[in-house]
């Protein structure tokens, strides 16, 4: 295995609280119940804007629809139950008056696709809602499986890609299903046979899905077979990132690499030498992004790793201090990236100008960030872990704020 160590004791000090830190993120992962009325559920999904309405999950496992210009609550949220059955669910004594039913933990962001808005829950089911005049509206329809519930939570995102939905579960199934009906695609899902919680990608007719094996796997998207897979040194829990032929991803050995995605063989890993003063010194959770031919690769050591595509060598890096679980989004010619302060539980924003490589501090919060972020007309969208949901503008300075866990 690969190692990066800390010349300073108080590097190594801040090397033990990211990984506990994450420690402490991965078995909140595991603990997927809350109940309604009683102790919150949790979660960090981010959001997404489809002609001009912002949809939402929160904590406390609501939709929610706004309007992204007037910032109208629009409807009312519906609220993800599942039935209580004890253990890690919802317990008499901590919800007072034996409540029979949890609310379900979102960790997966909402995608929509022909006005249906469709999101993944810790209860193993895939959640379609349809949005009605300005209301989203519950219909067993839209629900996988229509009874019963899969073996496992889906937590990593589901991706829809021309009329097909492609998900992960944390048992480590892969399933397709044609996005109109929830019909299943394949004969059956692809099992890889350990846990998944980071979502795929699909380019053309290949999905692309990490997992906590160390293992990358590349899946025919229409008959749900393997192509290639490749063992990394390191756990994956970053979503793959494909652009020009080729794959990109970071594992937990504190490395990121380049992989040919029809072949599967490494093209580049970066750092190729594990001396640099460079190297990144913890791991890669968030999914890179891609801009004007250079990887920014965000890592929970407090830097943003800005790399070549085609060499993987080092083109700037960018010091933000705190560590970045929440993945960043490109606007224009800049990349927005959340930081968290793991002492103070501070989250920032910070604008990465990739014209002249240089960065600004755009809003601080009393509250760290998970969630990955995401953007529309300009504006920069941030679910932070006191569940509030703010919308930045960089250009005009403005911020919306909006507590979801208060939305009736």
């Amino acid at each position: 295995m690969r190692t990066c160590v800390g010349a300073k004791n108080q590097v190594k000090i801040k090397h033990k609280l990211l990984l506990t830190t994450v420690s402490v993120l991965v078995l909140s992962m595991l603990v997927v119940s809350g109940c309604v009325g009683g102790v919150s559920s949790r979660g960090w999904a981010g959001g997404i804007v489809s002609d001009g309405i912002l949809f939402a999950a929160s904590m406390n496992g609501k939709i929610i629809a706004i309007d992204a210009g007037s910032g109208e609550i629009l409807g009312s949220p519906v609220q993800l139950v599942v039935q209580s059955s004890g253990g890690l669910s919802c317990l008499p004594s901590s919800c007072g008056g034996g409540a029979t039913t949890s609310a379900v933990v979102i960790y997966s962001s909402p995608v929509v696709q022909n006005n249906i808005v469709y999101i993944g829950g810790s209860d193993g089911k895939l959640h379609g809602y349809p949005f009605i005049d300005n209301t989203l509206r519950t219909n067993p329809e839209w629900l996988y499986p229509k009874s019963g519930s899969l073996s496992g939570a889906i937590i990593g995102n589901i991706v829809v890609v021309n009329d097909s939905i492609y998900f992960a579960t944390a048992n480590g199934n892969v399933y397709a299903l044609n996005a109109e009906d929830l019909s299943e695609k394949w004969a059956q899902p692809y099992e890889i046979g350990s846990k998944v919680w980071s979502a795929p990608a699909v380019e053309g007719d290949t999905l692309y899905v990490g997992s906590l094996n160390r293992k990358l796997y590349a899946i025919d998207a229409i008959a749900g077979t393997l192509k290639w897979e490749y063992e990394f040194d390191g756990a994956i829990n970053s979503a793959p990132l494909v652009y020009n032929g080729k794959v990109y991803i970071g594992d937990f050995s504190r490395h990121f690499y380049a992989l040919d995605a029809n072949s599967g063989q490494l093209v580049w890993e970066f750092p190729s030498a594990d001396k640099s003063a460079d190297n990144p010194q913890n791991w890669f959770w968030a999914k890179p992004v891609v801009l004007n031919g250079v990887i920014y690769a965000p890592c929970l050591d407090g830097n943003v790793y800005a790399l070549n595509a085609d060499n993987g060598s080092l083109v700037h890096r960018y010091v933000l201090g705190d560590s970045i679980s929440s993945s960043p989004v490109v606007i224009g010619d800049t990349i927005a990236v959340a930081t968290t302060d793991l002492y103070k539980k501070t989250g920032k924003v910070y604008i990465i100008d990739t014209l002249n490589k240089t960065q600004k501090e755009l809003e601080s919060f009393a509250e760290g960030i998970n969630a990955p972020l995401f953007a529309y007309n300009g504006v920069v969208y941030v679910h932070t872990t006191k569940d509030n949901l703010y919308g930045l503008n960089p250009e005009t300075h403005t911020k919306q704020t909006f507590s979801l866990s208060t939305v009736k």
